[in-house]
């Protein structure tokens, strides 16, 4: 105990002497039997472990965080908002959406301008293609008509192998080389006519489904299946009346061509319906009277007999009658 005091490992020697004593004399007590007193038997509230203290520690930080999060989001600013129209509707966007809708559009209209141009390349590059086969037409046919091989009978081929078997020999292999590609340059020629064939009724075919659509536009009275058929055939009729061909009635491609013969072939019915009509004699009338019906009166109802029905007999009647009051 002197060495433990001289080292000084024990500087509150008064304090540890105390708690012993006070403990030897609680177990004393404990094992005579004695009750020890109510301050002794209080327990001594246990002081927190340093893990709770750190954890309270870090919840504080957390808590420190999270305001100074709101805080922040407190100070900034709101976005202002532009008005801007689209399909015809106002809409609220933010500076950086229509940065970003210009930025949109600018890459549509580079594609846009990009395939505009391969468009115009692939256009330029067909039209060489045709005008190169056309020329290969050109040519195939003026060989064709130019190189073809000399013919012979038989007893000029068999008076040449009697006489001359070599030159008969050089003169057939001749003969067959030329057959041979004039064979080959008539199916060159065909494959090419065959090609351009091909195009010319594709683009047929879509220029006649264009001209459907306007032809549509033109005549909607032909929405009417049982109306249109009448009609083509009376415009086929007259078309043969005014001296055009098969051939050229079944080419009308052109729907402003056909819409113009509808037009004169339905005049043309209603001039000759008008020819078949029997005008009826003016009675005469004394001075002062009056007829029992006005002229204008009957052109009126003429005419609401024509806006109602449509048909030919009552247009017919609406000229009749402004023809009569003239």
């Amino acid at each position: 105990m002197a060495e433990e005091l001289i080292e000084g490992n024990t500087p509150e020697i008064g304090t540890e002497l105390d708690v012993a004593a006070k403990f030897w004399g609680k177990e004393l007590a404990l094992e005579n039997g004695e009750e020890l007193p109510e301050e002794d038997n209080q327990l001594e509230p246990e002081s927190e472990s340093e893990e709770e203290v750190e954890l309270e520690e870090a919840d504080s930080e957390e808590v420190q965080e999270e305001e100074y999060e709101e805080l922040e989001e407190e100070e900034e600013p709101e976005e202002k908002l532009f008005e801007v129209k689209s399909d015809g509707e106002s809409k609220q966007v933010t500076l950086q959406e229509l940065k970003d809708n210009w930025s949109k559009g600018q890459n549509y209209t580079q594609k846009s301008q990009g395939l505009s141009e391969e468009r115009k390349a692939f256009d330029q590059e067909l039209a060489e293609s045709r005008q190169m086969r056309e020329q290969a037409i050109s040519i195939l046919e003026n060989a064709q008509a130019q190189t073809q091989p000399e013919q012979h009978d038989d007893a000029y081929w068999q008076n040449l192998k009697d006489t001359d078997p070599m030159q008969w020999m050089i003169e057939r292999d001749a003969l067959r080389e030329a057959e041979m590609q004039t064979m080959k340059d008539q199916q060159q020629l065909e494959q090419l006519k065959y090609q351009k064939d091909a195009e010319r009724q594709a683009e047929l075919g879509k220029f006649v489904e264009s001209q459907h659509g306007e032809l549509k536009k033109l005549i909607p009275e032909w929405d009417n299946t049982e109306l249109a058929d009448a009609e083509k055939k009376l415009v086929i009729e007259y078309g043969k009346k005014v001296g055009f061909t098969e051939d050229e009635l079944d080419n009308a491609y052109d729907a402003r061509a056909v819409a113009t013969m509808r037009k004169a072939a339905l005049y043309d019915q209603l001039t000759e319906k008008r020819k078949g009509l029997k005008p009826v004699a003016r009675k005469s009338m004394k001075a002062g009277s009056q007829s029992g019906e006005p002229s204008k009166l009957k052109a009126g109802k003429a005419a609401a007999r024509l806006k109602k029905s449509g048909h030919i007999d009552d247009a017919a009647g609406v000229f009749f009658n402004m023809i009569r009051s003239k």
